[in-house]
């Protein structure tokens, strides 16, 4: 069957239904098999395609007619809301009708008893929330955003949804008084592989939750089915059935641009420092370290222990605190500095969340997951893949941490150490993987551990922005995205070059009575390496991208006036 991508985006169940009505055809088909997703799939295969399907992203869900084609770009939040037995199909005089992707009642005579086993079918509930982090810059690329008045209103009637939907379903988003999108997603085919913070790109018909009434067919079949629908108490929350998904995590999600890269990496890698380092006060050395931080990520998991990731603390930094944070603003940085760092970092990744680490903050807040009720409640860690988290140490005074902020300090350490995020149960709690590029911003010692530590020495003080041409962003964001999953090795040459230096070095030391390279000095040059080494666009490493590792880690220590490095 071919259809239009009209047709499709307006009146998809009447689609679905002549897609059963083909299928149901073939003697050996039964009703609970049928699958539509492949068709939906390709149909929309394409992002041009896909552009034109309304998303309840930017598009309040009152202004879209109810059973018309939705897209919603979300992060898993919870995967525990259960399952649901429903009736997928049922008989209109002798003819087999499809009953999927929808909940609307239909007028149909017939004895529940009589209903065949493969007729019924399950399928699986998923909380989803618009991304926590996503920057302004990428909304308006992905969703493309109307400009001004008409874009305000919008994100004005969303607000309100959402404040609509926390009533019932509160602290189900991660970052607390942020406008967000929430809506809960039937999946119909095998959801075996969702899992709590990963970014999906869902397909479907856009409903509303209605539990079904007492008598109704779907009622009564669950009833006889002995399912326990008491979990589906979800009043006010969009729902979207799911025809077709797509995983957007790392590594394989749709860039936000299409133009190719016609600069060198070489010119795109010292402008990239330059601007940087406007809001570091001119410092190159630790715009050059903040730049390798945001290509780091995840690359090994090796019997449990993550490699590859790389946590930056920038110490001396400024305080120029704004005003005294206070209970409403605690979520937000008052450090003018740490702000201007933050907006900066804003206009160059995908998702970007600033944490201003005062004690209010630690002690009032969840950074894990956790269920109360049967319900999970989000924490502010728990985010999509490649994520940077800008953790201010600035704002921290005098103060006890109590129970929970101990929890939350362990839960950071835990992430900067092992990039896992535990989620908290009654009885018992489970961690999951987490890929986050964390930054920390501290005047002395960072009471987090980290891989690097760098005292940062600004020349000048910023109070704006300096302005960048959008082109040159756009050369800047293709330029991290790509090398933050960009394959690499080391030849064996190199590695026999490395360890030679290495040795040579733990000699030099000895002989002039200095401290000797530790094998943590060694890990961290290794993956220093990595990092300079694809920022230069070399996906093999060289004794010069080597080298240059090396000179950036001795002049970090002639700062920090330490001599060995990853303090854990």
């Amino acid at each position: 069957m071919s259809c239009s991508i009209t047709e499709a985006i307006k009146e998809p169940l009447k689609v679905i239904d002549t897609l059963f009505a083909d299928y149901i055809q073939d003697p050996a088909a039964t009703p609970n098999a049928f699958d539509p997703s492949q068709t939906f799939a390709d149909l929309f295969a394409n992002e041009e395609a896909r552009s034109q399907i309304p998303s309840i992203n930017n598009t309040p869900v009152k202004q879209l007619p109810k059973n018309t084609l939705v897209r919603f770009r979300c992060m898993v939040q919870d995967t525990g809301l259960g399952q649901e037995m429903f009736v997928s199909a049922y008989k209109d005089q002798d003819k087999v009708m499809c009953y999927r992707y929808t909940e609307d009642p239909v007028d149909v005579n017939f004895d529940i008893h009589d209903i065949p086993s493969d007729y019924l079918s399950e399928r699986t509930l998923v909380y989803c929330v618009s991304p926590p982090g996503e920057t302004q810059w990428l909304k308006r690329r992905l969703y493309k955003e109307k400009e001004g008045l008409e874009s305000a209103m919008d994100q004005l009637h969303i607000s309100q949804q959402d404040q609509q939907q926390q009533q019932p379903q509160h602290k189900k988003y991660p970052l607390p008084n942020t406008p967000h999108v929430s809506a809960a997603v039937k999946f119909y085919a095998s959801a075996d592989s969702l899992r709590v913070g990963q970014l999906v790109d869902v397909i479907g018909v856009l409903g509303h939750h209605e539990a079904p009434e007492e008598g109704s067919m779907q009622h009564d079949a669950i009833e006889q089915a002995g399912f326990d629908a008491s979990h589906l108490s979800l009043e006010n929350i969009p729902v979207v059935h799911a025809i077709t998904f797509r995983s957007l995590d790392e590594g394989s999600k749709k860039k936000a641009f299409d133009s190719q890269q016609d600069l060198p990496h070489h010119d795109i890698r010292a402008k990239l420092i330059d601007y940087l380092s406007t809001v570091l006060g001119g410092d190159k050395l630790a715009a050059e370290f903040l730049l390798l931080s945001l290509v780091s990520r995840v690359t090994a998991k090796n019997r449990g222990v993550k490699i590859g990731h790389f946590t930056l603390n920038l110490v001396n930094f400024p305080d120029t605190a704004a005003a005294k944070q206070s209970a409403s603003n605690m979520y937000a940085p008052q450090n003018n500095a740490t702000k201007l760092l933050a907006s900066l970092l804003e206009t160059l990744v995908h998702h970007c969340v600033a944490l201003p680490l005062s004690i209010d903050l630690l002690n009032k807040s969840n950074f894990s997951p956790k269920s109360v009720n049967e319900n999970l409640e989000a924490g502010m860690l728990q985010l999509t893949n490649g994520t940077v988290v800008l953790v201010d140490e600035t704002a921290l005074t005098e103060g006890k941490l109590g129970d929970t902020g101990v929890r939350n300090v362990q839960a950071l350490s835990n992430i900067i150490n092992h990039q896992s995020l535990s989620y908290i149960f009654p009885y018992s709690q489970f961690d999951f993987d987490t890929d986050l590029v964390v930054l920390t911003l501290s005047h002395g010692k960072s009471m987090l551990p980290n891989h690097c530590t760098l005292r940062i020495e600004p020349q000048y003080n910023l109070d704006e922005l300096p302005p960048m041409d959008e082109d040159m962003l756009d050369y800047f964001r293709m330029y991290i995205e790509d090398l933050r999953h960009a394959e690499y090795e080391i030849p064996e040459q190199v590695s026999e070059y490395i360890q030679t230096t290495f040795v040579n070095g733990r000699k030099t030391a000895s002989a002039n009575g200095t401290p000797l390279p530790s094998q943590d000095d060694l890990m961290l040059r290794v993956s220093l390496a990595r990092m300079v080494s694809l920022s230069f666009g070399e996906r093999v490493l060289s004794k010069e991208s080597y080298d240059h590792a090396m000179r950036l880690d001795t002049s970090r220590k002639a700062r920090t006036g330490t001599q060995t490095t990853g303090e854990k």
